[in-house]
């Protein structure tokens, strides 16, 4: 996975793999991190959002989004700082 798969689906909703029923996620942000190493892919960092009544467990969720996917992510619960729309904030770093 690069961050160029992810930048066009920023606003669009990613289905998180959850019983009884996938979790509806947003991708509200997909932006690159600093490179420390010398890695073959750039490292970078998405921020995701769930409804207020939607509260995920850190861990890894098979998600979706139209013809992408599904694909393993790690996602753990973030501060909403910066972001004003209710909800639940997760992240997903990768480096």
């Amino acid at each position: 996975m690069t961050l160029d798969e992810f930048v066009p689906m920023i606003g669009q909703i990613l289905l998180a793999d959850c019983n009884p029923s996938p979790a509806a996620l947003e991708l509200v942000s997909a932006k690159p991190l600093t490179n420390h190493g010398l890695t073959a892919r750039p490292p970078f960092h998405l921020v995701f959002r769930s409804a207020p009544e939607v509260l995920l467990l850190p861990g890894v969720y098979a998600m979706r989004c139209g013809e992408w996917g599904p694909d393993a992510i790690y996602i753990e619960q973030m501060a909403s700082l910066g972001f004003d729309a209710p909800g639940h904030y997760y992240q997903a770093v990768f480096n």
